[in-house]
């Protein structure tokens, strides 16, 4: 069970997915054996960094393995691993006594290389070269890609030096986040692009039908200004805030490409990347 720290959490304590059904779905399918790559292309603050910290937590328990998480410079890796890792080792128990506290002349227990039973952590930033081509892993976590730089030092796109690490496996997981940045250069884009490019779909609460949610359909009350709801474009039932509970709570994930049941990808339709000049597409 996963506990939340007060450090990395405005609400402390035991994880609860329903509070953001969303999630789910995106989680569920590390365990899926035909799954090989996970690309979440999204808004920010949508949970998405928790999101990793739960599959390497899963992973620790459940399924022990060589990790490399990646984060964009060596100095928020430092960061995430004292303020969202260590935190999360401490306050969950099924984990607590796996990880070994970072001592700084044990070269397997440090701020960057975690070991336990059966497996162990790498972290390293986007701009460490070194942290990108060191070591063979399975499961490979890439957080914030388009915060990424081009160029890891001089060797090249450190997103396609970091997947090199897991070609030995066959049961290998890739799974990379970020808020998408300048469309036709963004990296979660270009993995988007590639993938089954699942939709949130939920069900309107007055006629039933699923939906994809829309910037568009979002109004205001003409006689109030300070009221907004949802039109359904089926029904053009109002839908208000008070109904976003129950819909996300029954909402599902659709594939648009099924075919490529291998790379599944998770956005929102207001997470799309921006113009150069910052307009919507």
């Amino acid at each position: 069970m996963r506990i939340l720290s007060r450090e990395s959490s405005a609400e402390p304590g035991k994880w609860r997915t329903e509070r953001a059904e969303y999630q789910r779905g995106m989680m569920d399918t590390v365990n899926d054996p035909a799954v090989e790559t996970i690309t979440i292309m999204s808004s920010a603050r949508i949970g998405k960094t928790e999101i990793l910290n739960n599959i390497i937590g899963y992973f620790i328990d459940q399924d022990p393995c060589p990790i490399l998480m990646v984060q964009p410079t060596l100095d928020s890796a430092q960061h995430w691993s004292k303020d969202q890792f260590a935190p999360m080792v401490r306050d969950t128990p099924c984990i607590e006594n796996k990880v070994a506290e970072s001592k700084t002349r044990d070269e397997s227990n440090t701020i960057l290389h975690k070991s336990f039973p059966g497996g162990l952590i790498y972290i390293t930033g986007a701009n460490s070269p070194i942290g990108l081509r060191r070591s063979t892993i399975r499961v490979l976590l890439l957080d914030e890609v388009d915060a990424y730089p081009p160029s890891a030092g001089v060797e090249g796109d450190p997103v396609k030096l970091a997947k090199k690490r897991t070609v030995t496996f066959w049961n290998r997981k890739i799974i990379q986040t970020s808020t998408p940045t300048i469309k036709g250069i963004s990296r979660i884009e270009a993995a988007w692009e590639e993938s089954d490019q699942r939709l949130f779909h939920v069900p309107c609460t007055a006629c039933g039908m699923f939906i994809v949610l829309h910037w568009g359909q979002l109004k205001f009350d003409k006689s109030d200004l300070s009221q907004v709801y949802y039109e359904c474009e089926h029904c053009h039932a109002h839908l208000l805030e008070k109904d976003k509970f129950t819909m996300i709570r029954e909402g599902r994930w659709i594939p648009t490409l099924p075919e490529r049941g291998s790379m599944l990808a998770f956005t929102s339709t207001n997470s799309t990347p921006r113009g150069p000049h910052g307009e919507q597409w």
